[in-house]
Formats: C-alpha cells, sequence, structure tokens
C-alpha cells in the first residue's frame, strides 16, 4: 500500500522523480492511473493538463489501438501475479505530437484486495523505439543473408574447430544427403559424412585456416556410390569482431566434376585432334615428295618440250611448293607442346 509516513512519502517522491523511467500506479479495479512520475509529460510530450483530460482513458488514448485491445489480457496476467514476479510487455505508444514509439513495460504487484488477486499494478516504462529498430534492422539483414546463403547452390557450412555444424544451407544438406545418404543438421558433425579420404584433407585444411590462413583446394574422392567427384573446398577462418579471436571456420565447397571432366574430355579431344592432323600430313606429304621429285626430274627435259608443257610444268612446281609449305605449318602446329 502507499507510504503513509510523510517522511518516507517525501523519500519515494525524489526517488521516482529522479528515476529516468516513466513510473506510474494503476488502480486495476477502478481502471484508471492514481499516481504517475513526471516522466509521463518528458517522455510522451503531455502536459498536466493533457493527462487530467484523459483521465480513465490514459491507456486507451496512449495505446496503440492493436496493443490496447490486448490490455484486458496483460491486466489479468497482472492480477496472478506473486510477490517476486514480474511482468514485461512491449507495446507502442502514441506520443503528444501523434507519433508512435516503442515502450517496455515492466510490471509488478503494488497493491493486493481482500481475496490476494493484484488490485494496483506498479509500471516502470522505458522508451526502446531505436533498440527495436535495430532489432528489426539485424533482423532484416539477417533474412536477408539466409535467403542469400541458401540460394546458392555452392555447401557452405559454418563449423567450430571440432567440426561441428553451427550453421549450413539448403544445398548442403539436400548434396549430402543424395550422395551420402546422411541428413546433416546444426549440431551434427560433418566428419561423419566424409569419406575416409576427404576426412585427411578437411583436417589439414582446418588446422591452416584455424591459424588465419584462406585455403582453396581441388581434388578428386570417392563417393559411397563408387564414382569419382572433384570437389573445390575454400576454407575461411571467421573472426569474433570484439575479441578478434577466431571462432571457427566457414567453408564453401563445390562439386566442379562436371568442369574438371569436361577439361579432361576438351584435353583428350585435342590430343586426338593433333594426332589425326600429324598422321594425315605425313600421309599426304608421301606422294607430295614424289610429284616434287617428279618436277624436279622433268626439268632435264625443258629443252625438248613445248613452250605451253614448260608454262604448265612451272605451274606444277609451284603448286606442289605451296602445298609443301602448308603440310609442314600442320605438322608445326599438330606437334606443338
Amino acid at each position: 500500500m502507499l507510504v503513509e509516513n510523510y517522511d518516507n512519502k517525501l523519500l519515494f517522491q525524489k526517488i521516482v522523480d529522479s528515476s529516468p523511467l516513466l513510473i506510474y500506479i494503476y488502480d486495476l479495479d477502478e481502471h484508471k492511473a492514481i499516481y504517475s512520475n513526471k516522466k509521463l509529460t518528458e517522455v510522451l510530450g503531455y502536459t498536466k493538463a493533457d493527462v487530467e483530460a484523459m483521465g480513465a482513458n490514459i491507456p486507451k488514448t496512449v495505446l496503440h489501438p492493436e496493443d490496447f485491445a490486448k490490455l484486458e489480457e496483460v491486466q489479468s496476467k497482472v492480477r496472478l501475479l506473486s510477490d517476486s514476479e514480474q511482468l514485461v510487455t512491449v507495446s507502442r505508444y502514441r506520443k503528444a505530437n501523434g507519433e508512435y514509439g516503442w515502450f517496455k513495460n515492466t510490471r509488478t504487484v503494488f497493491l493486493r484486495g481482500a481475496h490476494g488477486f493484484a488490485k494496483q499494478e506498479l509500471g516502470m516504462v522505458q522508451e526502446v523505439t531505436e533498440v527495436i529498430a535495430i532489432e528489426n534492422k539485424l533482423q532484416d539483414t539477417e533474412q536477408r543473408f539466409k535467403a542469400i546463403f541458401n540460394s546458392t547452390s555452392d555447401f557452405n557450412f559454418f563449423l567450430d574447430r571440432d567440426f561441428n555444424i553451427i550453421t549450413l544451407n539448403n544445398a548442403a544438406i539436400q548434396y549430402f544427403d543424395y550422395y551420402t545418404g546422411v541428413r546433416l543438421l546444426p549440431g551434427d558433425n560433418l566428419l561423419t559424412a566424409m569419406p575416409p579420404e576427404m576426412k585427411v584433407d578437411a583436417k589439414a585444411a582446418m588446422e591452416l585456416a584455424l591459424t588465419g590462413e584462406m585455403v582453396d583446394s581441388v581434388r578428386d574422392y570417392q563417393s559411397l556410390t563408387g564414382e569419382r567427384i572433384w570437389f573445390r573446398a575454400k576454407f575461411f577462418p571467421v573472426y569474433d569482431e570484439v575479441t578478434k579471436n577466431i571462432t571457427g571456420v566457414n567453408v564453401n565447397t563445390r562439386d566442379v566434376s562436371a568442369v574438371i571432366n569436361s577439361n579432361i574430355s576438351l584435353e583428350q579431344q585435342n590430343i586426338q585432334l593433333k594426332e589425326i592432323a600429324r598422321i594425315n600430313a605425313h600421309e599426304i606429304r608421301r606422294p607430295l615428295s614424289n610429284m616434287l621429285g617428279l618436277v624436279e626430274l622433268l626439268k632435264h627435259y625443258e629443252e625438248s618440250l613445248p613452250d605451253d608443257v614448260i608454262g604448265l610444268l612451272d605451274m606444277l612446281r609451284q603448286s606442289s611448293n605451296e602445298l609443301d609449305s602448308v603440310i609442314r605449318k600442320i605438322v608445326k602446329t599438330a606437334t606443338k607442346k
């Protein structure tokens, strides 16, 4: 109940007036505020006359309509509080300028009625508008990050020092479920889904990453189905923003089998094409050498040949030399490494 002694009343008044919190006493039976400190005018901007004019309608006037609709439920909970319990709510309060702000209200029992239920509540209100705005921004950022994190086809894991999964994306869950039969979830150990030879490389990469080094490697491994799969794995150290200590490792993995196999196939095709070019060039060169020999031999009979035949012989010699030059280029290209 309210303090009867004058000195205690004065001390109580000094304490509540110096508090940065808006402090009030609300009578749950009479549905009206019977006390509030000066912070009501400072925090919300209402004058004493405004508060007096509101009377019993303070909650309906100040609270956001959606929060006012929950007030009866909140007050029912307050009535059942024990002396050591508190009820904390976060609601929107309308300020004198018409704008709404977020406020945290910590409610306790101030006075009990004849049946032992709370008759009056003591409320301590603190504005948390900026805190809510920051939390909403962080939540929005987190949701954007999760959307990007889960939209990539790469397998992303955030691991602690012992390979326990802190978080992973959907691509990683689906891939490892398909190829290993292990459905990985946060809290699982990534090593349980790795073939033996991959574990060795992963542990070595983890050791380097925990020293602050970024690791980037490409290797093929035999899956449980027996096929060889090429992976590109990157291990990034993750630092605590405050202590700057390494708290874990982010692992980005990609199945690059299609790219590697395509490159291998192209290389094999290039080798085959070069061999075909080399063989064809040599096969063509043999009859060409015979033609060049015959042309040189006919040069000894030029004096006895008609002029038109000599002209044709010169054209044949020129064309043979040009063909010889082309074949030499083919052989050189085909044998180049």
